[in-house]
């Protein structure tokens, strides 16, 4: 008789039972698919152009391939060059559509102002593509390079400025003069740079490193004011090749570092125009470090999320916990609370705001559910083979009375709709693609597209896999980047503790596809970017989103690293109805209201002006449809689009829409204004109004 070894089939059992529960992880881990039928009909609502943004002619030295850093960095070259693309739509030259754009592209090392693609034909004639200068203000090309803009009224003399931000210094503001724009339209002559910060000039800690600007009137004064965040520590000396000691360091930690440069918040002071136009802003940082550390700031936001008039502030760290401050200020006098999400006996601790140990790469706000509160979305890394810390929808509850007790009233909520996987995630936006009045979400991902040719100096491992013909691709350094995730929070602020990840033969992440996102009939997110022809392995910082050509659609564009960047032209049907505001804070506060005006008003976009949509939309949207906007100011990592409050309107195609209208006058008094306009784009002058309710 054949004997069995001793427990064989309680060992089968357990075979069993975990096969059992594999198969049963799997299928509550794997995304819900759809139907090829519903996924064509999803992508036959949508149709774009894509045109290629040629900034070549800009570069200096030849067309650059990697970035030069501290001696010290030097084995995470590839790391530390990975960033600093940005994108910047809006109307920077007057013309009254947010069709002129900023791009900083790595390659050539600056900052440089051109047409939209397709709109050269504008009224009055198209400026010619330029770059900007910082001279005669210290600026150092081997310490220094842009990293990302704003377009701005800073002065508030009715002409767009720009504020340009960097790493290795404190930002420059270029202000209009009132020198007149000769007959090839704007140029660097138009424009006089000064200094954010003047007191900071020459001193370590004027060497910022930032990578997000937003602005807000934080304090409700009826002016507008900045939130800068910054990367690195201020005072490294990052990109300087021929540096020495100890003045570049890394993060103190994967999840709590606070090492890094911090959130800045600075209050719009005085200001004045004409040939020597200037502007002056305190600097009120302190108050922001006592709440929030110095963390490694990569994307900030501000949005009123509890219709008090008044920005809450996001701030997105990589390496820690994001914050979400509750604004509680007056003029001039800024106070905030740390507000943190609820946690529940079935909630990781990662998954409630301001708690989460991941990497806060980007945000953006909307309404994904339509019910009238803004969400809130972040970009982390969520990337197969890599690391899935899972990217944030923190979706509003609506009990907005919470944020007095210092709660945040958001559950995270991505993997319920399908918005919790992508890729290394940055910008994150959500935005109305074909005006039904639902968003589609926009992620821009990818870090490092490696390669290695014959001449590249590999191990000998490594040069017998190219030989087989792998490694063409780049070498895939997450393995390594796994085990920096496990090292001592004492070491791994040192470079030394690192492995090498060189450029240009890492690749991190390098073949994430940008997802677009559209909202199937089961309410969850569908990519279907492939379907779409978007189907590109962009290494993409930015998204830049505007109405660049006025005709309703939204536009946007990609700010890709170390690659041209792309401008993605909607072409969708206009079969829909959609509202566009094009809001204009007057700069003389004895304006009074009006709509479409005829004549030129002397102004600026109304940044945190608030409308909502009044008509019933219980046919078309649903019962409980309320569609709200807001004017942001520039909120993200490093893409930054329109000011103008879009609404789909889908199939309701009224006469006229009723909407109310929220602002902060320059005075610094909220006012309210309901008005009705047929479907369409609108600009509107937020002059006096008559009282709330008027109309």
């Amino acid at each position: 008789m054949t004997s069995k070894p001793i427990g064989s089939n309680r060992h089968r059992r357990v075979q069993v039972v975990a096969a059992v529960l594999v198969a049963i992880s799997y299928f509550f881990a794997r995304e819900p698919a759809v139907s090829s039928v519903e996924r064509r009909q999803l992508a036959s609502r949508f149709s774009f152009d894509r045109h290629e943004l040629n900034v070549e002619q800009f570069a200096v030295d030849g067309l650059k391939v990697s970035q030069g850093v501290h001696p010290r960095l030097e084995r995470l070259s590839s790391w530390v060059g990975g960033t600093r693309s940005a994108a910047t739509l809006g109307d920077f030259d007057g013309d009254g559509l947010e069709n002129d754009l900023l791009l900083v592209d790595t390659r050539v090392d600056r900052l440089v102002a051109l047409p939209a693609p397709g709109t050269e034909s504008r009224k009055g004639g198209a400026f010619k593509p330029f770059a900007f200068d910082a001279a005669p203000l210290p600026f150092d090309k081997s310490t220094m390079s842009p990293s990302g803009s704003l377009i701005v009224d800073m002065n508030e003399d009715g002409r767009p400025d720009v504020l340009a931000y960097f790493w290795g210094r404190a930002p420059v503001v270029f202000l209009r003069t009132s020198a007149e724009v000769n007959s090839e339209g704007l140029s660097l002559t138009n424009f006089s740079p000064v200094e954010l910060v003047p007191e900071l000039v020459g001193t370590a800690e004027g060497q910022w490193f930032t990578h997000a600007a937003t602005q807000a009137d934080i304090d409700g004064d009826g002016h507008l004011d900045l939130l800068i965040g910054n990367f690195y520590q201020d005072g490294s000396d990052v990109l300087n090749q021929n540096g020495s000691g100890d003045a570049a360091v890394m993060h103190q930690g994967k999840s709590k570092a606070q090492n890094g440069g911090g959130a800045k918040l600075f209050l719009w002071k005085a200001a004045t125009s004409g040939h020597n136009p200037s502007v002056a802003f305190a600097n009120k940082t302190d108050i922001l470090e006592s709440l929030c550390g110095t963390g490694w700031v990569l994307a900030a936001g501000a949005a009123d999320l509890d219709e008090d008039g008044l920005p809450e502030l996001y701030i997105a760290h990589d390496f820690g916990p994001d914050r979400l401050l509750h604004n509680r200020s007056r003029p001039g006098e800024l106070k905030f609370a740390v507000c943190l999400g609820k946690r529940t006996f079935t909630t990781p601790k990662s998954f409630v705001l301001g708690k989460d140990s991941f990497k806060g790469m980007g945000v953006g706000f909307g309404d994904v559910n339509r019910d009238g509160f803004l969400d809130i979305y972040v970009s982390n890394i969520a990337d197969d083979w890599a690391l899935h810390e899972s990217h944030f929808l923190w979706l509003s509850t609506g009990r907005i009375a919470d944020f007095k007790d210092d709660f945040a009233p958001y559950v995270q909520a991505s993997e319920v709709y399908g918005l919790s996987r992508s890729g290394w995630g940055w910008d994150s936006r959500l935005v109305d693609l074909d005006n039904d009045g639902t968003v589609e979400a926009l992620q821009a991902t990818g870090f490092a597209k490696g390669h290695v040719d014959a001449h590249s100096k590999l191990s000998l491992i490594d040069r017998g896999l190219y030989s087989l013909g792998f490694l063409r691709y780049g070498i895939n350094r997450w393995p390594e980047l796994h085990a920096v995730g496990t090292t001592n929070d004492q070491l791994i602020h040192d470079p030394r503790a690192w492995p090498k990840m060189q450029m240009p033969t890492t690749t991190l992440s390098g073949y994430d596809l940008n997802p677009v996102f559209v909202q199937a009939k089961s309410g969850r997110f569908v990519d279907i970017s492939t379907d779409l022809g978007l189907g590109d392995y962009f290494n993409t910082r930015a998204i830049a989103v505007a109405d660049v050509d006025g005709d309703g659609l939204q536009d946007f564009v990609y700010g890709n690293q170390w690659e041209p960047s792309v401008f993605i032209h909607n072409n969708s049907s206009q079969s829909n109805e959609y509202l566009t505001l094009n809001l204009i804070q007057p700069a003389n506060d004895e304006v009074g209201f009006s709509i479409d005006p005829q004549s030129s008003v002397a102004g600026w976009p109304a940044v945190g002006a608030a409308a909502e949509i009044l008509s019933d939309l219980s046919e078309s949207h649903g019962e409980d449809c309320r569609l709200v906007g807001q004017a942001d100011g520039g909120s993200g990592h490093s893409g930054h689009g329109s000011k103008e409050i879009h609404f789909g309107l889908g199939d309701f195609k009224p006469a006229t829409v009723e909407v109310d209208v929220r602002w902060r006058a320059i005075d610094g008094n909220l006012q309210s204004r309901t008005i009705e306009v047929a479907p369409g784009r609108h600009t509107v002058v937020l002059g006096k109004a008559d009282g709330k309710g008027a109309k």
